[in-house]
């Protein structure tokens, strides 16, 4: 995966924990989690776990 793929999922995980750590409902913290899980499976190169539909393959 190229260096600007990786920089992107990492930025977009941390962005998706910042977000589950400030959500006040609990469904929004677990989707923000949930997320923050699939870019990190993408990083190291793992079939991302959500079932969300969002890194189809």
């Amino acid at each position: 995966m190229p260096q600007n793929e990786l920089e992107y999922y990492e930025r977009r995980a941390e962005a998706e924990i910042e977000l589950a750590q400030k959500a006040d409902h609990s469904a929004a913290v677990r989707a923000h989690y949930e997320l923050a899980s699939a870019y990190l499976d993408r990083i190291h190169g793992d079939a991302p776990k959500s079932t969300g539909g969002l890194f189809a393959v």
